[in-house]
């Protein structure tokens, strides 16, 4: 549990703030009975938020008026205190203190600490984050999750599909989804894998619906006959064997021309390389009086020593026309080995009948466009496969889910009846939630849509979460208690007061409370908060100087 929080930017009339100690069950922060705005309810709760692990307070009014400071926190698990402090400038860090909150030099990320934090509290469940679960039942203003409405979505923008997934992981039925789900992802990965390989042409691209489908096996027919037709009307009724031999002699002999080819052009290459190893780039005595004879005005001395610096060069350049050599005769008897393994294999085809090029080409043409619609069938007949794989392991999934979500509706609608009733001396239609399908909910409070209805549906939702789950604790900001009826407040604020997980609330305008409700507002008071230099930073932000 938290245990207390302070900062040298809590102050009150000029001095900072002692600690602020908290306990187990209800924390409350007290405003003025007034209801004095902008002095420090919210930010009190962010604060708190913050040393769970939250940000939202990093662009509080605290942290734009007063600048980044460091607030010191201590968290008690099984009888032993852990001290921290963490920086609004550097949130991504939580240092590691002693008991007089002297940094001791370990630290965590902020990764790290709430993962600690969510084993500390006995959360470690498949597929949980701390902070989102925690984050979503922190209802303070600033934070964007106090949509009345819609009180499963627990962060801004969170679609229902993941707000469904966050209360599963929380009831730990995560693990009991997470094969199915495995499974999904491993059939989605196939077909991905089987998508990307089309798009590179490792299998045909080409892969239609059930009409192309059935179209190409009407072609296929079509062109298989013309084939056999072929066959039959051929000279001298050549079998596919011959057929194959003279396509093979064909390609061999093609594959002959391009390797002496090759041949041709490295010899080419090695003659080039020989002269230049042979005569040197560099020119001779006799080249340079050769020269002055064309034109005797020329700096003989001059050209001797670019000739002495060519002479250097030519060295350097002989030694890569050496290796250059030594490469293309390699090239060369790799090559020569090539061809003698073909020549070879023309010997062993021996005599092959004579059939007509016209022949090979149109049975090469035909036996390409057959096995090509083949292939395109057999690609749309793997990815309906896939596909449907796919689509089973969804199904299967989805069941699975929607079984456990059934459970959990149970529970939270029967929690939810519980509070309800306690609520009222009339029992009133309590607040409900229906998984429609595993991604898709309603919630609702039945034949009463009015704003203070709703408010209380979100409260009371909270609470029933909070009491059948592992969530430590949550927050309440005051707006949300703006619209509640007297008899639902005091309702709540009792079953707040019931437990010993921690519950932080901000409340103001006590005295509009019946007497019990206030005295347990009183009772578990933790910070007082007041205009005239008693607000939260000691200070007022919406006065003019």
């Amino acid at each position: 549990m938290l245990v207390e929080m302070k900062s040298p930017a809590f102050k009150k009339q000029g001095k900072e703030r002692p600690p602020i100690r908290f306990k187990e069950g209800l924390n409350v922060v007290l405003g003025k009975e007034d209801g004095a705005m902008s002095i420090g309810k919210s930010s009190s709760l962010l604060a708190i938020d913050f040393v769970f692990g939250g940000n939202t307070y990093i662009k509080s009014d605290g942290v734009k008026k007063e600048g980044h400071h460091t607030i010191f926190f201590t968290f008690r698990f099984d009888g032993t205190d852990y001290h921290f402090a963490r920086n609004t400038g550097d949130g991504n860090k939580v240092f590691i203190c002693d008991a007089n909150y002297e940094l001791t030099g370990g630290q965590y990320t902020l990764d790290e600490f709430t993962t600690w934090l969510k084993k500390q509290y006995k959360m470690d469940f498949v597929g949980l984050s701390f902070r989102i679960a925690l984050s979503s039942f922190f209802r303070i203003y600033g934070k964007r999750n106090t949509d009345e409405l819609n009180p499963l979505q627990g962060i801004p923008g969170q679609n229902m599909d993941k707000s469904i997934t966050s209360i599963v992981t929380l009831f730990d039925r995560y693990k009991d989804i997470e094969e199915f789900k495995d499974n999904v992802n491993e059939h989605k990965k196939k077909l991905d894998a089987y998508k990307e390989a089309r798009k590179y042409q490792f299998i045909s691209d080409l892969v239609g619906g059930q009409k192309k489908y059935e179209e190409n096996l009407a072609q296929i027919r079509e062109l298989e006959l013309e084939l056999a037709t072929l066959m039959e009307e051929a000279e001298k009724g050549h079998s596919e064997d011959e057929i194959e031999l003279n396509k093979k002699k064909a390609a061999l002999t093609n594959e002959k021309l391009t390797v002496e080819k090759l041949i041709h052009a490295k010899e080419m290459k090695l003659h080039l390389v020989s002269m230049s190893l042979e005569y040197g780039l560099y020119p001779t005595e006799a080249d340079m009086t050769a020269l002055q004879d064309f034109f005797p005005k020329v700096n003989i001395r001059k050209l001797y020593e670019v000739e002495k610096y060519h002479q250097k060069l030519a060295k350097i350049l002989d030694a890569q026309f050496a290796d250059e050599k030594a490469v293309i005769e390699a090239d060369i008897a790799v090559l020569q080995e090539r061809l003698d393994g073909i020549n070879a294999q023309i010997k062993q085809l021996g005599f092959v009948g004579n059939i007509s090029r016209e022949f090979l080409d149109r049975h090469s043409a035909l036996k390409s466009e057959i096995d090509a619609l083949k292939n395109q069938n057999q690609a749309y007949l793997t990815q309906n496969e896939l596909q449907q794989a796919k689509a089973n392991a969804d199904a299967v999934l989805r069941r699975s889910i929607e079984d456990i979500l059934r459970e959990i509706e149970e529970t939270l609608n029967t929690k939810m009846r519980e509070f309800n009733d306690s609520l009222f001396a009339t029992k009133k239609k309590p607040p409900r939630v229906h998984f429609n399908s595993y991604n898709s909910y309603t919630f609702e409070t039945p034949d009463n849509t009015g704003t203070g209805s709703n408010y209380k549906g979100m409260l009371v939702y909270d609470l029933a979460v909070l009491f059948s789950t592992a969530l430590p604790a949550l927050a309440h900001d005051s707006l949300l208690f703006k619209n509640l009826g007297k008899d639902a407040e005091d309702g709540i604020i009792r079953i707040y007061n019931s437990t010993k997980k921690q519950i932080f609330i901000a409340y103001d305008k006590q005295g509009d409370c019946r007497p019990a409700t206030k005295k347990t507002l009183e009772d578990n008071c933790v910070l007082r908060l007041s205009t005239d230099n008693c607000e939260l930073y000691g200070r007022s932000w919406d006065t003019e100087e």
